[in-house]
């Protein structure tokens, strides 16, 4: 299968070995590397990103994956640096410039509310939110904080009403706070590992 054919024509050839941002995450993206060659892909994914200088090296086709892709390989602080860089090519150079959509270019000469970069904003939503629909009304609520933000708040107006989530980092501890609409049910995943499936309501917790 697909599968089959990458490893033949690119992990065995070494290709990947590059600080092509993109020529990485897609094949971990799209679930084409298992086992050591994944974690392979995942560490070299993470020296590019470093020695890119936590600027965003992808295009239009693979930017949607980038912070999830290295959230997924624990690289959450990676994620969160990539985000959090003031020069461009990165979303914050974009802000200091003036901008208040995503542009489709870092200079702003073209679209100023684009797909490929503002796909950034599902990356808000369901990982530094953490809100993730899970079926007809279910959730899975899995916020993880990170990078410099002290306080982080999400909301999304479902069928069955608001779901809503946000955290605040103190010194000594970090409080979360969701509300579950009527008739449905979320299961909430503290990075902690605590994990509980909640009912309708606010609920708050503090680890």
């Amino acid at each position: 299968g697909a599968k089959k054919a990458y490893d033949h024509l690119f992990v065995k050839t070494g290709t990947l070995d590059t600080n092509r941002q993109a020529k990485i995450v897609r094949p971990l993206a799209l679930g084409l590397l298992d086992g050591e060659e994944k974690k392979k892909a995942e560490n070299r994914l993470v020296q590019a990103v470093r020695e890119g200088n936590y600027h965003v090296g992808t295009g239009f086709l693979s930017t949607v994956f980038l912070l999830s892709v290295l959230t997924e390989a624990g690289e959450t602080e990676t994620a969160y640096k990539m985000l959090e860089n003031t020069e461009k090519p990165g979303w914050l150079g974009e802000i200091l410039d003036g901008a208040t959509t995503v542009w489709e270019t870092w200079e702003g000469d073209v679209s100023r509310n684009h797909y490929s970069p503002g796909a950034v904003c599902q990356w808000l939503f369901d990982t530094v939110g953490g809100i993730r629909p899970d079926g007809k009304n279910r959730f899975v609520i899995h916020p993880i904080p990170g990078g410099s933000l002290s306080f982080a708040k999400a909301s999304y107006k479902s069928l069955y009403g608001t779901v809503e989530s946000s955290w605040e980092r103190k010194e000594d501890a970090t409080t979360f706070t969701v509300t579950v609409p009527a008739n449905t049910t979320a299961r909430l995943m503290l990075p902690n590992g605590d994990s509980w499936v909640l009912d309708a309501g606010t609920h708050i917790y503090t680890i």
